[in-house]
């Protein structure tokens, strides 16, 4: 198990008071920045455990810390995997329109070898198709190939962070 620590001198450099009167406090960006610093620091397979030092003027907040982090870090995984799901819906549409695109250029490419002779103008205008062909399907397979695994790795994370440990310690400073 790995750990996170954090000391807080005041409550709002950890939690964040909502505008509204009926929503609970949530977690400062400052703070959930660090705890994913940290975390992803961490070994993958490790379960992360949080621990807050809490100074013994903010002990009242004792009991809103841990919801608060799980609450924050379950939404980022929310977030991440509709991102991840849209991800990957973008880039089969654009694949799908890639190869499409693809079928045409070379069509239009055998049609033009067909009916013209095989001279210095049709040899250019199809090479120029190929190019164009590869660039359109270069943004698709980016997507499909590499653009996902970061925003994985990213719904791992918070999933993790969600389902941590989080021990609240009071300290006297």
């Amino acid at each position: 198990m790995s750990e996170i620590s954090l000391t807080i001198l005041d409550i709002n450099e950890l939690l964040h008071l909502p505008i509204s009167l009926y929503r609970k406090r949530t977690l400062e960006s400052d703070a959930a920045e660090f705890i994913v610093q940290e975390a992803e620091a961490l070994h993958r397979n490790d379960e992360i455990n949080i621990i807050i030092n809490l100074s013994l003027s903010e002990v009242k907040y004792k009991d809103d810390i841990s919801p608060a982090i799980h609450k924050h870090f379950c939404y980022l995984k929310v977030l991440s995997q509709k991102k991840f799901r849209q991800t990957l819906r973008y880039g089969w549409r654009m694949l799908l329109i890639a190869l499409v695109l693809l079928t045409v250029i070379f069509s239009l490419s055998e049609i033009a070898l067909y009916f013209m002779p095989d001279n210095s103008a049709v040899v250019f205008i199809r090479e120029s198709f190929i190019i164009l062909s590869w660039v359109a399907l270069w943004r698709p397979l980016d997507l499909l190939l590499y653009d996902w695994y970061p925003i994985k790795v990213n719904t791992d994370l918070y999933n993790r962070l969600e389902h941590c440990t989080v021990e609240v310690f009071i300290h006297k400073p």
